[in-house]
């Protein structure tokens, strides 16, 4: 991870900031009185996002997913760079042209009562989330992936796929952040925050929704290597809304890190705070119903999409640091992109031309959303650029803990192909025009499967393109780079084509931290590591 000063010229990219002041980090905790540092407890303390569902596997959404992170582990973890790292599972192999995926799981590894992992504990936990009466929000990332999971003996687990799928260890892994090991048949539902049992390097001891957890060291980890070096006792995630009400806690050591959006980090002081940086594929999303509302027209969406400055937004609102400039498709952060391609760039005179073709001289609707401090300025930028081509934007922004009132209260869910409600009730799957965030994943499977093709369960777009449809395929079941890129090339032209989401730019996260802390890593995803904590 490369640690970046304030002030340094390489400085880069993002910020995600879930509630603002969002998903966090650690650091060793310091009491600052008078600018002095006084003492240095056992405690890290991070600030991360707002919650908007219980901290457990089958409703983790947004802020609780470094609430999992920490007391759960995963069959693998993605690391910075977005490779994998084996943990629960030491390897995995593909055979039958990528159509079964087999793990080979760690021996010794311990639940946080004492008990064994095995593998009847892995595939319960699939088995579990792909149950319908579960209800699972990550059921989405296996549903018409896995045909089937069994065991073969103590240590090993057979993924057998509907269709052949290069990149199925991520499906598994940290990505799908709900995917921590439990036990066989526990319910994975609200009622596991009474214990959060899993196996973990930390142990919840106390846990107050939305607001607060605490966690102790678990002196049975599997990584007994990190664990020697780990010299922090207890760890405490404060979620918040805002930064407005986090920064102040920063600066006076009451929280030891946290990801801020570029104008609050460069703001603080230079010789007491470090940025880490993580460029990733996280990004805002903003959907136009395809289906149904004013945007089902094209050319609509196309000219909507040409209002944008999005070198201006970079340059202007995320400093130059915050973000990277994107291309409206999510293959634009990973390295398989078709740099062939053609940037898509603000052109009114062309947006204007295409609003005149489809016999349209502008609109009013609502643009639905919910508060965070980067939605925020990206949902303001969108009105001033729409309103150039006819288009007055209401601005309905969901002022909940995490949107969870209003715009994700997943109410319609599942999307359906080329088909939603015949409605717009604010909300993220009812919506004509909408804005929604997206964690970095190590790759676009997720994204593709679930908010792009036709039958995503998550497509505010409620998408139907057959072309689309068919880039897509060919994508999930490539076996190697060169197969991947010439895909890729296939969707970022489609998705120009088709427009169903803008996309002006891949966030990077900007991660503050009191100087004087080392060791600790986080992803694309904003999940935390601080087993090396120092």
């Amino acid at each position: 991870m490369t640690e970046i000063r304030f002030g340094s010229p390489t400085v880069s990219r993002r910020t995600v900031i879930k509630g603002a002041a969002a998903t966090a980090a650690v650091i060793p905790m310091t009491q600052i009185l008078g600018g002095e540092v006084q003492a240095a407890s056992k405690v890290l303390r991070l600030g991360t996002q707002k919650q908007v569902k219980p901290a457990a596997p089958w409703t983790t959404s947004d802020g609780s997913l470094q609430i999992l992170s920490a007391v759960g582990d995963y069959l693998a973890y993605q690391r910075v760079d977005g490779s994998l790292e084996p943990r629960v599972a030491t390897k995995w192999k593909a055979s039958n042209g990528l159509k079964t995926w087999t793990f080979d799981l760690r021996k010794g590894v311990k639940f946080h009562d004492g008990t064994e992992v095995t593998s009847a504990d892995v595939v319960y936990t699939f088995q579990a989330h792909l149950k319908e009466t579960n209800k699972s929000a990550s059921i989405g990332n296996f549903k018409g992936v896995i045909a089937a999971v069994r065991a073969e003996g103590a240590y090993k687990v057979v993924f057998d796929l509907v269709a052949p799928s290069g990149n199925f260890p991520y499906t598994v892994a940290s990505t799908s952040y709900g995917a921590i090991i439990i036990k066989n048949g526990a319910d994975g539902g609200a009622a596991w925050t009474k214990t959060m049992m899993s196996c973990g390097p930390w142990i919840m001891t106390s846990y107050t929704e939305t607001e607060k957890t605490v966690f102790k060291k678990n002196p049975n980890y599997w990584d007994t290597d990190k664990q020697a070096s780990l010299q922090y006792d207890t760890l405490e995630q404060i979620q918040f809304l805002s930064a407005a009400a986090a920064v102040p806690q920063l600066k006076t050591g009451k929280i030891d890190a946290i990801v801020l959006l570029p104008e609050d980090a460069v703001k603080l002081n230079k010789s007491k705070f470090s940025i880490d940086k993580v460029g990733s594929a996280a990004g805002i999303h903003m959907h136009m119903r395809c289906d149904y509302g004013p945007f089902t027209d094209v050319r609509v969406r196309k000219a909507a999409a040409l209002t944008i400055n999005r070198a201006g937004y970079i340059k202007g609102v995320l400093k130059g640091v915050g973000g990277n400039i994107a291309n409206d498709s999510v293959m634009d952060s990973y390295p398989t992109r078709d740099n062939s391609v053609p940037q898509r760039e603000k052109d009114l005179a062309e947006a204007k031309k295409l609003m005149a073709a489809a016999g349209n001289k502008g609109f009013t609707v609502d643009l639905s959303t919910w508060y965070r401090d980067d939605i925020a300025k990206f949902a303001q930028v969108v009105k001033s650029s729409f309103a150039e081509i006819g288009i007055s934007c209401n601005l309905k922004v969901d002022g909940s803990d995490g949107g969870g009132s209003v715009y994700y209260t997943y109410v319609p869910y599942p999307s359906g192909k080329g088909k939603g409600p015949k409605y717009d009730n604010n909300s993220w799957l009812a919506s004509n025009l909408g804005i929604t965030e997206w964690a970095g994943r190590g790759v676009p499977d997720q994204y593709l499967k679930r908010e792009w093709r036709s039958d995503g369960d998550w497509s505010g777009a409620y998408t139907d393109n057959a072309t689309l449809d068919a880039a897509i395929d060919e994508y999930l079941s490539a076996g190697n780079p060169k197969k991947q890129s010439t895909a890729s090339g296939k969707i970022q032209r489609a998705s120009l084509d088709y427009t169903p989401y803008i996309i002006v730019y891949n966030t990077n996260i900007l991660f503050v931290r009191r100087s004087n802390l080392k060791g600790v890593s986080y992803n694309g995803i904003t999940q935390i590591d601080a087993t090396g904590a120092a």
